[in-house]
């Protein structure tokens, strides 16, 4: 089974200016010369999780089991928004599981929203009609709706500020579910990053036939169409989301795993683009430790200069921090992958330091520890190719 996961996290005019600015300026000497005073702004701290987080510690054939009670709890959830019961049952599911992950680190539930999902749909279709991949599409091609993920979002939500996309393209004799396909795409360190954002509303959508499949990472060859008759089949789950509602605090991080986090998986196959360990790592593929993240809100910049990872016994767990390059719009989302496996049915302990920076402050210095468990029992990874459009 060959599959590819795209990510286009396009915000709006609103805030793309603010992490455009935050993160493209290189270091100055007046910077430098400021760094070695003392730090007197504010304190960076993570987000604390609920102590009642109703989904915590489910992962895999438990977190689907887990799907039903967290739709419950969402649309008994007082003043968050509720899940439609309207939304059909693949993308109640997806959502549900979605929705769930966003609850274990105190973040506000999705609202499912018909315009949003309308405009997945139509993007989905779209890929499956083109045997294409991407975020982008033609003029011209079949069941073309708009050059890109706004367009798009806009023409079926018109009064949508920003919008985001996540999708995931499953080529070869078996399908996979979409509950699957989300949760592969959630464990990819640049995309959690994009569905743990501050996006108020998203629709999903599924699709698929036989049509062709070319694992590519240039944008414009992602958007063109292919001969559907050539190989074999493509199932395709987009997931769009629009708008920002109640925004991280600017002081706040969220970490994943999270603190005291149990049955987190062991490894996760890297198979993102851009790759997480680097380009041209050798990497790309291979069953590596399961990816750790650090996501800050909207106009969040994090710099990640330092993770000391340790077992239970204390020993010291080499982790590759990901590259940040002027051309990475994930820039809210900070990553560090084992290079290795981790242990299972142990305790792990991370110590990050970096530096924030936001709209209203420039490198806040982070020192941040929280701990979490492995899973008993590992898992068998995920395979294929994903491809992450940044």
């Amino acid at each position: 089974m060959k599959s590819l996961l795209s990510l286009s996290p396009a915000l709006g005019a609103l805030i793309a200016a603010a992490v455009l600015s935050a993160c493209s300026s290189a270091p100055s000497e007046k910077s430098a010369s400021v760094a070695a005073v003392r730090y007197t702004g504010p304190a960076i701290t993570l987000r604390t999780t609920p102590a009642n987080a109703a989904s915590a510690n489910m992962t895999g054939a438990t977190a689907t089991a887990a799907l039903n009670v967290s739709a419950t709890l969402a649309a008994n959830a007082s003043a968050q928004p509720a899940v439609n019961p309207t939304l059909n049952a693949t993308g109640d599911a997806a959502l549900a599981y979605l929705n769930a992950r966003r609850r274990e680190v105190g973040l506000k539930p999705l609202a499912f929203d018909p315009d949003v999902a309308a405009a997945a749909a139509s993007h989905a279709r779209y890929l499956v009609l083109n045997g294409a991949h991407g975020h982008d599409e033609i003029v011209g091609a079949a069941g073309f709706t708009g050059p890109d993920v706004t367009s798009r979002v806009r023409r079926h939500a018109t009064v949508a500020i920003g919008a985001g996309e996540v999708l995931s393209v499953v080529g070869g004799a078996q399908d996979m579910s979409v509950e699957a396909a989300v949760q592969q795409i959630f464990a990819s360190p640049y995309h959690r990053g994009a569905m743990l954002f501050d996006w108020a509303r998203a629709g999903v959508a599924a699709d698929g036939r036989s049509v062709a499949l070319q694992t590519v990472a240039d944008s414009a060859a992602q958007a063109t169409p292919r001969n559907p008759t050539q190989h074999g089949a493509q199932s395709v789950t987009v997931i769009d989301f629009a708008d920002i509602a109640d925004p991280l605090p600017d002081t706040q991080l969220v970490a994943w795993p999270y603190d005291r986090q149990r049955d987190v998986p062991l490894s996760w196959t890297d198979i993102e683009q851009p790759d997480p360990m680097g380009p041209g790592s050798g990497y790309f593929g291979q069953d590596v430790g399961f990816p750790i993240t650090l996501s800050g809100g909207p106009n969040a910049h994090i710099v990640l200069r330092s993770v000391d990872l340790r077992d239970a016994r204390g020993h010291r767990v080499a982790c590759h921090i990901a590259p940040l390059t002027a051309a990475d719009t994930a820039r809210n989302t900070a990553i560090c992958t084992p290079y290795r496996p981790l242990a299972a049915g142990t305790r792990y302990t991370v110590h990050a330091q970096g530096a924030l920076t936001q709209a209203t402050f420039a490198d806040a210095p982070f020192d941040l520890q929280w701990s979490f468990e492995t899973q008993a029992s590992p898992a068998k990874p995920s395979s294929g190719t994903l491809t992450a459009r940044n």
